[in-house]
């Protein structure tokens, strides 16, 4: 009997796991008058028709999946308790950087080897097909790390 070592293609959660955390949470603002329809779709970028197909709940027809970005568009626009929920579904864990707890070493050491990656691609003076994958890679990561400390993260 074989075994394969690569992952799985399928998703660890339903996409009506994730619709189910999403309608309870957008049902309890409508009926808080904390949102209407348009304003949610408006605050959060997600189209209307997505929204009211998430609200609506399983029927015959076939939804469209949510995309993930979606899905965390509109929690994070309900707030955290809703995000709270969504990570919580899909068996994550996260909390709000605070500034005076970011360490700043901790930041260099982090991105330090992916700085190495790019300067080690770019030796020759170009990137190639073969190391664009590892730099794209590299320089998301550097991204990340530094994304908090940014304007563009929602510092001060």
């Amino acid at each position: 009997m074989q075994h394969s070592n690569s992952a799985q293609n399928n998703s660890i959660v339903l996409d009506e796991q994730i619709r189910d955390v999403l309608r309870r949470h957008i049902k309890r603002a409508y009926d808080r008058h904390q949102f209407t329809r348009a304003t949610l779709s408006a605050e959060s970028g997600v189209p209307l028709a997505q929204i009211d197909q998430i609200v609506a709940g399983a029927g015959s027809e076939r939804h469209r999946r949510v995309r993930c970005e979606d899905a965390f568009n509109i929690a994070y626009t309900l707030g955290d308790g809703c995000v709270q929920a969504l990570i919580g579904l899909i068996r994550y864990t996260a909390q709000k950087i605070d500034g005076e707890a970011l360490d700043a070493s901790q930041i260099m050491a982090t991105t330090m080897p992916h700085m190495a990656t790019i300067a080690t691609a770019a030796a020759d003076g170009r990137f190639d097909h073969t190391e664009m994958p590892s730099v794209r890679d590299a320089a998301d990561q550097i991204i990340a790390t530094f994304l908090p400390l940014s304007s563009a993260g929602g510092r001060p």
